[in-house]
């Protein structure tokens, strides 16, 4: 069995009541169709000797069988398109939460980005839920096949054995078509990963895209990825589709040879009517399981190659690693010690050998230029990344060894780019944690400088922001997001440049609620403004991914190096 199929059955061992019901109805239903075309034999042979008896005993015998035929197929396809719906549904539960916890690293080098990913949960979901329907196909159709076959050899051996020559051939087509679609399906998941990329970038960047009149760029890039997903669907169809024609021709030059056939054999007195229309009812019904056999045989093609993309996300290693037995988070650290840490993305050496420290209590301030690190230092803190070497700790207790969830859950985090979700302010501000008391959102929101623009909203606290925040303005988001970081009410504090988006104006409202966050707190200020961080107790001036200078605003000045440099250009 291909390793794929095994994480498909795997995945299906919790349905196995409902299963255990679509095995039993699809043989119900296998048999009693069978017998149904076999009794066709019996109907004709019967009227053609004007037996009245024999077919008032016959005819409710159909009828029956014919229930339970009906019976048996609706509990069959109902139970097994809710098993399908449930399977897909854990797995593209799965993969979100994967999503969810596999690090920067990861999302930042994923070639066709969050709407590849997108792809996946959609796209090649609904390849393996359409594909479990077949699933029900497995015991219907083959026992069913078995049966018509039965009926042909009871009815005429010889011929049946003339008939059934043709059955490696048609087994050599679906052997051929398999082969080629492996080598396709893959091409289609990929460009399909590419056009909902570009659909998804059509939607965010909307405002770039119209204000740099790119809107026929956009839609080039979606015209040639779609041309090329045609091309290899096109492809793809010409091979699906081939066995079927190729089956159908074959079965309907045989009825006229299968007549002719039994014209002789009726002539000899070794034939009946009823042998010939129930010969052919079986034959012709044995078209419907051998298509479907083959439409599965084709399906579970894209099925595997499906599995296989989902499951290669599902299993990826790159989730942040949690430790067995993790140590509690240390409430009463005294400091954050950052010990010779390297960190390496790709080729590229980010931070080279940082050691620092940070006390409990203090505002310390990261700045330099672009790329030299400053984020970096705190989305190592956070676990979004581990560093290549060295170790960060909080007094002695490295964080690689506490529980993610924990030391996340000491941190507050406020950044540049505010994402909010697309719900109500409220929720937004008491996703903070939603172990506290909801109530105390609105005096989180005074503390944050938000209160008052929150009540000239239509619905006050129950408006809904819009997409990432979308109805907001820039500092109205900004406040939310500090709202929501005091409602976490976390010792640690990451401004991560927090402010330097914003206008003047915005920025003297959302510093005031910046000022009530850090009360009481340690803060790591990640700062491009100066200005800002005047105040710091301690300012960590970064080059190239190394320490260049520390100290106080003043003293740092006094030495007229890195930090003198960048307070002179922002000051000429």
């Amino acid at each position: 069995m291909l390793p794929e199929i095994k994480k498909l059955v795997a995945e299906l061992k919790p349905h196995k009541s409902r299963i255990s019901v679509v095995a039993v109805t699809g043989i119900v239903n296998a048999l009693a169709t069978a017998r149904l075309a076999f009794l066709s034999k019996v109907l004709f042979d019967a009227l053609s000797a004007n037996n009245q008896q024999e077919l008032m005993k016959q005819v409710p015998i159909v009828i029956g069988l014919g229930f339970i035929q009906a019976l048996a197929r609706y509990y069959h396809i109902y139970n097994m398109n809710f098993v399908a719906e449930s399977v897909v549904s854990t797995i593209r539960e799965k993969l979100q939460y994967k999503f969810m916890r596999l690090n920067l690293s990861f999302h930042n080098n994923y070639a066709a980005g969050s709407g590849g990913l997108i792809s996946r949960i959609l796209n090649d979901i609904k390849i393996i839920q359409d594909g479990l329907r077949v699933v029900a196909d497995i015991f219907l159709y083959p026992l069913l096949l078995v049966g018509l076959i039965a009926n042909l050899i009871i009815i005429d051996w010889k011929l049946t054995l003339a008939v059934l020559v043709i059955a490696p051939l048609i087994g050599v087509v679906l052997k051929s078509i398999a082969r080629s679609m492996r080598k396709y399906i893959p091409q289609e998941r990929e460009v399909l990963e590419y056009m909902t990329s570009t659909i998804k970038e059509s939607l965010d960047g909307v405002r770039i895209i119209q204000s740099f009149n790119l809107e026929k760029d956009m839609n080039k890039r979606l015209v040639d990825d779609t041309n090329k997903y045609l091309n290899i669907r096109k492809t793809i169809y010409k091979r699906q589709e081939a066995a079927g024609p190729a089956t159908e021709f074959i079965a309907t030059a045989i009825v006229p040879l299968i007549l002719l056939y039994n014209s002789y054999e009726i002539a000899a007195g070794r034939g009946t009517a009823g042998n010939f229309i129930g010969f052919i009812a079986s034959l012709l019904m044995v078209n419907a399981p051998i298509k479907k056999i083959q439409e599965a045989y084709v399906r579970i093609q894209e099925v595997v190659i499906s599995i296989r993309r989902i499951f290669d996300i599902i299993e990826n290693p790159s989730e942040v690693r949690e430790t067995a037995n993790p140590v509690p988070f240390p409430k009463n650290w005294k400091k954050i010690t950052y010990r010779n840490v390297t960190f390496s993305y790709g080729k590229d050496t980010i931070l080279k050998n940082v050691n620092l420290e940070i006390n409990r209590g203090e505002v310390v301030a990261l700045v330099g230029a672009s790329g030299s690190g400053k984020s970096t230092i705190v989305n190592l803190l956070e676990r979004f990344f581990d560093a290549t070497s060295g170790e960060i700790l909080f007094d002695d207790v490295n964080i690689l060894d506490m529980d993610l969830k924990d030391l996340r859950r000491n941190i507050a985090l406020v950044t540049q780019d505010v994402f909010l979700f697309s719900d109500t302010i409220e929720k937004n501000i008491w996703a903070g944690d939603y172990t506290r008391d909801r109530a105390k959102v609105v005096d989180m929101a005074k503390l944050a400088n938000a209160h008052d623009f929150i009540m000239k909203m239509p619905a006050n606290y129950q408006s809904r922001v819009g997409d990432r925040g979308s109805l907001l303005s820039g500092g109205e988001k900004q406040r939310v997001s500090i709202a929501r970081a005091m409602f976490k009410d976390a010792p640690l504090l990451i401004l991560d440049e927090a402010t330097s988006a914003l206008d003047t104006a915005s920025e003297i409202e959302v510093q005031k609620g910046i000022d009530h966050l850090m009360e009481g707190r340690t803060a790591l200020v990640v700062a491009h403004r100066l200005s800002t961080i005047q105040k710091a107790d301690k300012i960590v001036v970064l080059k190239n991914g190394e320490i260049a200078e520390i100290g106080n605003h003043e003293n740092l000045l006094n030495q007229q190096g890195e930090y003198f440099r960048f307070h002179s250009l922002q000051h000429t």
